[in-house]
């Protein structure tokens, strides 16, 4: 019982999070200029991510 409700909290956390990035991303991503911008963004983070963790 308590694993549900764990769940069904989590769930509604991220239905939250859902909602406030949605109203975000509506004002913001009609620009392609942002837009560019977050792709270029997300490309050079996943490129140093991968970089990062794949040192020894």
């Amino acid at each position: 019982m308590n694993t549900s409700f764990l769940i069904t909290t989590f769930s509604q956390t991220i239905e939250k999070w859902n909602d406030k990035l949605n109203s975000i991303a509506s004002e913001y991503m009609n620009s392609p200029f942002f837009g560019a911008l977050v792709v270029i963004v997300i490309f050079a983070f996943g490129c140093w991510a991968i970089s990062y963790l794949t040192k020894k």
